[in-house]
């Protein structure tokens, strides 16, 4: 910044020098002394630098002389130009890596509800299209306004001297642009606001249309698909050739209005040379040299105004992530835990999400209550929408609860640091979350360095994953698509279980893995759920009863609370919902199954 700063000041008064240099010469030109000017300062410069170089009764020489400090001024600027190029360019570039880094970073820690109210799409036209726009402002200031800010400053600095009743007249032309430009300046900032969220709109599309693209040709819907894609873009490109029409207006505007002052300028200065002799002719000559040249920075900056409505409009949507609290600046827990020893206990907790408008809305879970102790298997069970996922949820405080506490060891969760309870706590869900990444480090999965490779085999035998994961062309150093879409559902689940594993966490919370897969995969994952679980407390959401028989208490959930409570045989003896629920899976399957399953039916034994 000094440094770009430094040589786009010194470049600008080498500018603004360089005109200056036209009074000697029009004056030997003229047949006048040449070094005849009114000016006060800026005579002094002059007589310092070339005032030795003019050769008294021979005016080519003369010439000759300011012509060759002339071209070493002008070779010296451009030198500068190329400097303050290169301090401008490395300084945007790393400015906006730090931007983009730093909007990442905050991103990977915003709270759950922050992506459950935006869309993915918006999120990734943020992080890469809004810190590439934000980065042509730093362009514009560091590169060319800057400099054109230093020539305009130093060119008045010398009008001031030359002239100081002709430079305040060329300087009405300040406000008069502000004026004119200030409305303009406000619809393409709102303009480009407005443009910033429909290309996150049309970003959505496209990440929707790619993520779902096996349901998009299964329902035939490539052409509804191709109306939303091609509304959203016709809406953006609309709005874009609309505000790109605004700023074309504003170069023009700057010019006429500068021409209008120049020519006024000309009438009056000629009047001070022929009439009043205040002014030499070569004065007003340099004089309006220095006005013509200011004309192009002048435009520069206000074009300049205009373009950066854009970079300042997405820096706004950038600055709506930074100033999302993230869930490290959320949280007050203090005490960190390096352990599981007893229960995790529930007492009357109440959960609702929080609108768009901020307010709670209906409450998911309602006055929950009940302790599981270390090595239960607590099911959870009800219908969809009843808050077992909330409640889950809640555990490793993805969401706080707005009502009740929860405790582990005693020590309500809200009072542990986000970091250490985390570490308590693994998670497998139903949909498997793989990364474009080696097998190896998606078992290892953000502590690739912190296991052996030994350590990741025997956690990928236990998942019974070891035996395909070795038939892959490059085994564990193989390289998994995007999701892990070169993997099946149950090889995914295993790579997952196997995750699991190899943290080793004493609580888990499992969105049960074996519902949509094949009877051979469910067996193999089976297997390896059964060894995931031994020694720790288990929360299942349980969508297929019949995996829950054995667990240690099964609950009940309908509306956010809990109905009923109890193991298998006991809720069967009541005959209550859970009963009504077991029938009626039961004996949805005896309808659906032509031939009768007689694997062994899978257990959290």
């Amino acid at each position: 910044m000094v440094g770009a700063i430094g040589t786009n000041i010194g470049a600008a008064l080498l500018d603004a020098f360089s005109v200056a240099l036209l009074i000697p010469f029009l004056n030997t030109l003229f047949d006048r002394p040449a070094l005849d000017i009114k000016a006060g300062w800026v005579s002094s410069l002059l007589h310092a630098t070339v005032g030795q170089l003019m050769v008294s009764g021979d005016k080519m020489s003369s010439l000759r002389n300011v012509i060759f400090v002339v071209m070493i001024v002008v070779i010296a600027k451009n030198v500068l130009v190329w400097v303050s190029g290169r301090f401008g360019a490395e300084l945007q570039e790393y400015v906006t890596r730090d931007l983009r880094n730093s909007v990442y970073k905050h991103l990977a820690r915003l709270p759950l509800t922050y992506f459950t109210r935006t869309k993915s799409g918006q999120i990734i036209s943020r992080v890469l299209n809004d810190t590439f726009e934000t980065r042509l402002v730093l362009t514009q200031i560091v590169t060319q306004s800057l400099q054109a800010a230093a020539l305009v400053v130093s060119t008045i600095a010398f009008l001031f001297d030359i002239s100081w009743r002709l430079t305040l007249m060329a300087l009405v032309i300040v406000p008069i642009l502000s004026l004119v430009l200030q409305p303009l300046l406000k619809k393409l900032r709102r303009g480009n606001r407005r443009r910033g969220n429909q290309h996150g709109e049309m970003a959505s599309v496209l990440q929707e249309t790619v993520s779902g693209v096996r349901l998009v040709k299964s329902f035939g819907a490539e052409e509804f698909e191709e109306r939303r894609f091609t509304n959203a873009s016709d809406t953006y490109a609309r709005t874009t050739v609309r505000l790109t029409k605004l700023s074309f207006l504003a170069p023009p505007v700057t010019e006429v209005i500068g021409m209008l002052i120049a020519v006024t300028l000309l009438w009056v200065g000629a009047h001070q040379v022929l009439v009043d002799r205040s002014l030499t002719g070569a004065d007003l000559i340099t004089f309006l040299v220095f006005v013509l040249r200011l004309l192009q920075p002048l435009k520069q900056l206000t074009a300049v105004r205009a373009t950066a409505q854009s970079s300042l409009a997405s820096a706004e949507r950038l600055f709506d992530i930074l100033d999302t609290p993230s869930e490290q600046e959320r949280d007050r827990g203090t005490i960190r835990v390096d352990g599981f020893h007893r229960d995790v206990r529930f007492d009357n907790v109440g959960f609702s999400y929080e609108g768009e408008s901020g307010r709670r809305e209906t409450p998911v879970l309602r006055d929950v209550s009940f302790t599981a102790a270390r090595g239960d298997v607590i099911a959870l069970v009800g219908a969809s929408g009843a808050g077992k996922t909330t409640l889950v949820d809640l555990i490793p405080r993805f969401y706080e609860p707005t009502a009740g506490s929860i405790r582990i060891d005693g020590v309500d969760t809200q009072s542990m640091t986000l970091g250490s309870l985390r570490s308590l706590i693994g998670i497998v869900s139903q949909d498997t979350v793989l990364f474009h990444d080696s097998v190896r480090n998606n078992i290892a999965y953000g502590m690739p360095n912190r296991y052996s490779d030994a350590e990741i085999e025997a956690a990928a035998r236990a998942a019974n994953a070891h035996a395909f994961i070795t038939a892959l062309p490059e085994g564990y150093s193989t390289m998994l698509g995007e999701r892990g879409t070169r993997l099946s559902g149950g090889q995914r689940q295993r790579i997952a279980i196997a995750r699991a594993l190899l943290l080793d966490p004493p609580i888990l919370i499992l969105d049960e893995a074996t519902s949509a897969l094949d009877t051979e995969s469910e067996r193999l994952v089976q297997a390896a759920i059964d060894r995931l679980l031994e020694g720790r407390t288990v929360f299942v959401i349980a969508h297929r009863l019949s995996t829950v028989r054995h667990a240690t208490q099964i609950l009940v959930l309908d509306k956010g609370r809990i109905i009923e409570s109890g193991t298998h045989d006991e809720l069967r003896a009541q005959q209550g919902a859970y009963s009504r629920l077991y029938d009626m899976q039961f004996r949805s399957a005896t309808r659906v199954d032509v031939v009768p399953d007689v694997t062994p039916v899978p257990s959290f034994s």
